[in-house]
């Protein structure tokens, strides 16, 4: 819009770092969950993470701090995703859209939060899945 108004093409070279790198986060976002045969699967455009029942240890609505220090992901644009760290969680991963839908998984590889649109519902689904 810059280069438009003022006719300068410095300022479309200035955002085009910004906009490749928005347009490549997009595709790590998640777009939706899906309980599978397999386990569960955070559906993103570049493609489905599955977290498999069997490393699912425990699953609660507890509040807990969702902010850290960005391993890998992003903290706030397109949602809340990817690697993460705090002195209370260790190690952990995000795939948040709506901070107040969170539901935690303890698994064997560490935390993992998701944000299903009906939480309580999405709880008790998979602990039926968890139970077979």
């Amino acid at each position: 819009m810059l280069t438009a108004r003022t006719g300068e093409l410095l300022w479309l070279f200035l955002s085009l770092p910004f906009t490749l790198l928005l347009l490549a986060m997009s595709r790590f976002a998640p777009t939706g969950y899906r309980l599978g045969p397999d386990g569960l699967a955070v559906e993103r455009r570049v493609g489905p993470k599955v977290i498999p029942y069997r490393d699912i240890r425990a699953i609660d609505r507890a509040p807990r701090p969702l902010g850290g220090i960005s391993m890998m992901g992003s903290n706030g644009i397109l949602g809340r995703f990817g690697h993460f760290w705090n002195s209370r969680l260790g190690f952990y991963r995000l795939y948040v859209t709506d901070r107040d839908k969170v539901v935690w998984l303890e698994t064997s590889r560490g935390w993992i939060a998701v944000s299903p649109d009906q939480p309580n519902e999405f709880v008790e689904r998979l602990r039926a899945w968890l139970a077979r």
